[in-house]
């Protein structure tokens, strides 16, 4: 997947608890939230170069707008990136999606 003419990978986040922050923030504010999620799952030369400074909610938000911010000073709009962030927004659902109760019984057997 590319980003501008940047190539990126998405890649599935390890931490349950950051994706559910995500999700938080996406309720907040839907770009930013979907520019974090970006943050979160992106790897490759495409990828937003910005930190997370802490984990809290309010922090992912101001990390998805980093992103978006980071983009734009690269001439890009969200309509440049907005498709590769679905794609991470996807991946951090199925992150949490594989939490479920019903899932976990499944895997122990239950």
């Amino acid at each position: 997947m590319k980003i501008g003419e940047q190539q990126i990978e998405l890649v599935k986040p390890s931490s349950v608890a950051d994706c559910y922050d995500v999700l938080t923030a996406i309720g907040a504010n839907a770009i930013r939230g979907q520019a974090a999620a970006l943050g979160m799952c992106a790897r490759g030369d495409g990828r937003p170069v910005v930190r997370l400074k802490s984990k809290s909610a309010a922090d992912w938000l101001a990390y998805g707008g980093a992103v978006v911010d980071y983009y734009a000073a690269k001439g890009l709009g969200v309509a440049d990136w907005i498709e590769a962030a679905q794609g991470a927004l996807d991946l951090v659902s199925e992150a949490v999606a594989g939490t479920s109760s019903g899932e976990v019984k499944e895997a122990e057997g239950n």
